[in-house]
């Protein structure tokens, strides 16, 4: 969710400063918005999966009392 309002933010910035000459915009390839709608997302759950189940030593010891 959070990669879709970001690339909408984003476009609209562009947007924004290419007020002059909008037609600009119309050319935007769909690789680039894909590759952060879907990649992103993908590579930090891939990340998540591959570092999941390792507990830091200092956190996997107990407490002395």
């Amino acid at each position: 969710m959070s990669g879709r309002l970001g690339t909408a933010a984003a476009y609209l910035a562009l947007a924004a400063g290419h007020s002059r000459d909008i037609g600009v915009l119309g050319r935007v390839s769909v690789l680039y918005p894909t590759i952060t709608i879907v990649g992103v997302p993908a590579a930090a759950a891939l990340a998540g999966w591959i570092l999941a189940g390792r507990t830091p030593p200092s956190v996997a010891r107990q407490a002395l009392d």
